[in-house]
C-alpha cells in the first residue's frame, strides 16, 4: 500500500554525529543527498561494521532502508537501535513514527496505530505521527476521530498537504448542514439564496471533490493553456499561506465534456465505430456514456483505466469478464469435480517438461484455466486415472501426478539427491517430451508401456 504521508526529508541532520564517525557518516550523507541510496547503504553499513553501537547510523540505515523498500529490514534496524538508546532519547519518536509507517504499509492499522500512538507519548507535535494515527482511524470509519488528528496536524504545521487533501477529502461527510451550504453556494451547486440542500447536490458535491482530488483543476488548466474561463473555479484564501482552489459546478460540468471528448477519441482511434462507441460498457456491465454523450462516474474510472493501458471497456458483442462471485461459484464446481489447483511455479514446469502449449493440456488432459481479471488460475484433474488413449495411454490425472513427482524431486533435492530435469511424471529417470516441436502433437516415443 502506497504512504500518503511525506518521506522523511533527511535522515541524517537530525542526529548528532559522533567524532570518529563523522567522515564515514558524511559519506553516507553525500550518497543520500545526491539520491544515491543504494551506495548510501552500503556506506552506512560499512561506518556500522567499523563501530556496531553507532545508533545513529543504525538509524540512518533504517531511514534508507524504507526508502529502498526494504521494509524487513528496517523494522530490525530501528528495534536494535530502541536497544541501545536511553529511555527519555527524543530519537525514540522518529523511530517509533517510522515503525507505524512500515506497519501502515502492511495494512496493520492495529499495530500502525500502536507505534504512531509511541511516537506521540515523546512528541506530541510529531507530524508524521498526528497524520499516520488520523489515516488508521479514518480507515477503521472513525471519522470524528480521524479529523481530529488531521487538525492537530495543521495545528502544527498550516502547509501540511496530507492532513489539508484529507479533510478536504472528508469534507461531505464532516461538515455540518450549515458549513455545506455555505461551500455548494460558493460552488454554484445551488441557488445563492437556498436555505436548504437535498441528497443530490450532496452526491454532486462529492463528485466534484473526487475531480478535485484527481488533479481536474490542473486538467483544465492544461486545457485551457493556464488561463481557466472566470466562473469555472473559485479560490478560498486561507490567511494567505495556502490558497485552495474549487471547482464550480459550472467547471465540473466543463471537466466532464473535456474528458468525455478525449474518451471518446482514444476509443475512435483504438477503431471503435460511432456506432459502437455509445453502447460500450465496462467490466461489470455499466454504460461508458449516457445519453448526453458524457462519461458516467463508470466511464471516468474505465477512461483512467484505459490511459493506464487496461482493458476496460467491452463493446457489443464482446463477452464480460466474470464477476468475483461467478469466479467463486467456478473453481468450487472444479474442486468438487476433482480438479487440482496448481501454482504458477507448477506451471511453468509442466509447460517446460511437456514441450507442450497451454491449449493442447486443456484438450489432451481435460485441464481448466480461469481468468480472474488479474492472471489465470489453473487446474488439473486429481482423480480420474481412466487411461486416455489420445494422450499416450496416460490416465486424465497426469498432470496431477506430474506435479507430485516433481515436488518430490525437488525435496529429494534438498537431501542432495539428483533432480532429473529431463524426467516428466514417472519418478525413474524416463526422458518425455508430449509435444513434438511444433507443439501441437503428442510424442509418445520413450514412455514405458
Amino acid at each position: 500500500m502506497k504512504l500518503i504521508f511525506a518521506l522523511i526529508i533527511s535522515i541524517f541532520a537530525v542526529m548528532p554525529l559522533e567524532a570518529k564517525s563523522d567522515a564515514c557518516l558524511a559519506r553516507s550523507k553525500e550518497h543520500f543527498n545526491e539520491k544515491e541510496y543504494t551506495q548510501a547503504e552500503k556506506t552506512l553499513i560499512k561506518c556500522l561494521k567499523a563501530d556496531p553501537k553507532n545508533s545513529d547510523a543504525l538509524i540512518s540505515l533504517a531511514g534508507v532502508e524504507m526508502i529502498l523498500g526494504k521494509f524487513n529490514n528496517a523494522e530490525q534496524n530501528f528495534k536494535r537501535a530502541l536497544t541501545q538508546l536511553e529511555k527519555k532519547s527524543p530519537y525514540r519518536a522518529y523511530i517509533y513514527s517510522r515503525m507505524g509507517d512500515i506497519y501502515m504499509r502492511r495494512a496493520n492499522l492495529k499495530e500502525a496505530q500502536k507505534y504512531y500512538q509511541a511516537a506521540l507519548k515523546y512528541e506530541p507535535a510529531n507530524i508524521n505521527a498526528l497524520v499516520g494515527t488520523g489515516i488508521c482511524e479514518e480507515k477503521a470509519g472513525n471519522l470524528k476521530k480521524a479529523v481530529d488528528y488531521y487538525k492537530k496536524a495543521l495545528a502544527v504545521d498550516f502547509t501540511n498537504i496530507v492532513s489539508r487533501e484529507r479533510l478536504i477529502a472528508l469534507e461531505p461527510d464532516i461538515l455540518t448542514d450549515e458549513e455545506l451550504l455555505r461551500t455548494m453556494k460558493e460552488r454554484n451547486i445551488i441557488d445563492p439564496v437556498a436555505q436548504n440542500f437535498s441528497a443530490e447536490d450532496k452526491e454532486t458535491l462529492k463528485k466534484i471533490i473526487t475531480a478535485e482530488k484527481g488533479s481536474g483543476i490542473e486538467y483544465l488548466s492544461q486545457k485551457f493553456k493556464g488561463k481557466i474561463p472566470n466562473g469555472f473555479i473559485v479560490e478560498r484564501d486561507s490567511n494567505k499561506v495556502y490558497v485552495r482552489k474549487m471547482l464550480t459546478i459550472t467547471g465540473y460540468n466543463e471537466l466532464i465534456r473535456q474528458l468525455s471528448s478525449d474518451a471518446k477519441n482514444f476509443l475512435i482511434n483504438k477503431g471503435v465505430t460511432p456506432a459502437q462507441l455509445f453502447k460500450a460498457r465496462d467490466a461489470s456491465g455499466k454504460d461508458i456514456f449516457n445519453n448526453a454523450g458524457n462519461l458516467t462516474d463508470a466511464g471516468l474510472t474505465a477512461f483512467t483505466k484505459m490511459l493506464r493501458g487496461e482493458k476496460s471497456y467491452y463493446l457489443p458483442g464482446e463477452k464480460l469478464p466474470a464477476t468475483q462471485k461467478e469466479i467463486e461459484n467456478k473453481i468450487k464446481a472444479l474442486l468438487a469435480q476433482g480438479y487440482y489447483e496448481v501454482s504458477p511455479s507448477d506451471f511453468v514446469y509442466l509447460l517446460d517438461a511437456t514441450k507442450c502449449r497451454e491449449e493442447v493440456l486443456h484438450s489432451y488432459f481435460r485441464s481448466r484455466a480461469i481468468d480472474t481479471g488479474n492472471g489465470k488460475r489453473r487446474f488439473f484433474l486429481s482423480t480420474d486415472n481412466t487411461r486416455n488413449m489420445r494422450a499416450c495411454n496416460l490416465p486424465f490425472s497426469h498432470l496431477y501426478l506430474a506435479v507430485q513427482d516433481y515436488h518430490a524431486q525437488k525435496k529429494a533435492a534438498r537431501n542432495n539427491a539428483p533432480v532429473y530435469s529431463n524426467t516428466f511424471g514417472t519418478g525413474n529417470g524416463f526422458k518425455i517430451n508430449l509435444c513434438t516441436k511444433d507443439g501441437l502433437k503428442l510424442n509418445c516415443q520413450g514412455l514405458p508401456d
